[in-house]
């Protein structure tokens, strides 16, 4: 574990959270302004009104859960800084050891000192995974609620090819609302492989 692999999933967390927050509202936002468009050519476009009332439904429930995340996230970071702080603490005895003309073997207080260390490492790392481990949890149901969110898209589209007579601009609003949903998708996407990482490299020193 190394003070830049954690810098780097501290950024990507904010950088995560940031992306995933402004695209919730980019949804919200074309689910509104397709909402206007249903009220004003009334009954004509029902059906696509069902579809822009489940997405924004939809992108409420994801910014629940995208709130969770965060929740999560500051518990980790919190985690391994407390771990890299006491690894520095161990290297420090480490370093009296070998400076020791004995070598530790006339500081005993040293050396039970430096294990007691080992073991908080060893009992934070534990803990840390299993944060990790939950963090995970919520972006994949993150990843699931938005392949919820992609399937209202696909609902949309089709509802707005099937109400184009009516010269509403339904097409351009569903596929604002795609890229928008691609975008939280892109960035949940990205978050995960650099917890996978993260974890991995975390399993192999436990």
């Amino acid at each position: 574990m190394d003070i830049q692999h954690i810098m780097r999933v501290v950024d990507a967390s904010f950088a995560a959270r940031q992306s995933i927050e402004k695209a919730l509202r980019e949804i919200d936002r074309r689910a509104l302004n397709a909402m206007v468009l249903v009220k004003r050519h009334g009954n004509a476009l029902a059906g696509y009104g069902v579809v822009a009332q489940a997405f924004r439904e939809r992108a409420a429930i994801l910014k629940t859960s995208a709130s969770h995340l965060q929740e999560s996230i500051a518990p980790l970071i919190e985690a391994y800084m407390r771990i890299l702080q006491h690894q520095r603490f161990a290297q420090s005895f480490q370093e009296m050891l070998s400076d020791s003309p004995l070598h530790g073997q006339a500081c005993p207080n040293l050396i039970s000192t430096q294990n007691t260390w080992q073991k908080i490492i060893q009992q934070e790392e534990v803990e840390a995974v299993k944060i990790l481990g939950h963090l995970l949890e919520t972006v994949q149901q993150l990843q699931e609620g938005i392949e919820e969110q992609e399937y209202v898209v696909t609902n949309g589209r089709i509802e707005a090819a099937l109400a184009e007579r009516t010269g509403a601009p339904l097409m351009r609003v569903s596929r604002d609302m795609g890229e928008a949903v691609r975008t939280v998708a892109q960035a949940i996407r990205s978050y995960r492989h650099q917890l996978e990482s993260l974890e991995h490299e975390s399993s192999t020193r436990l």
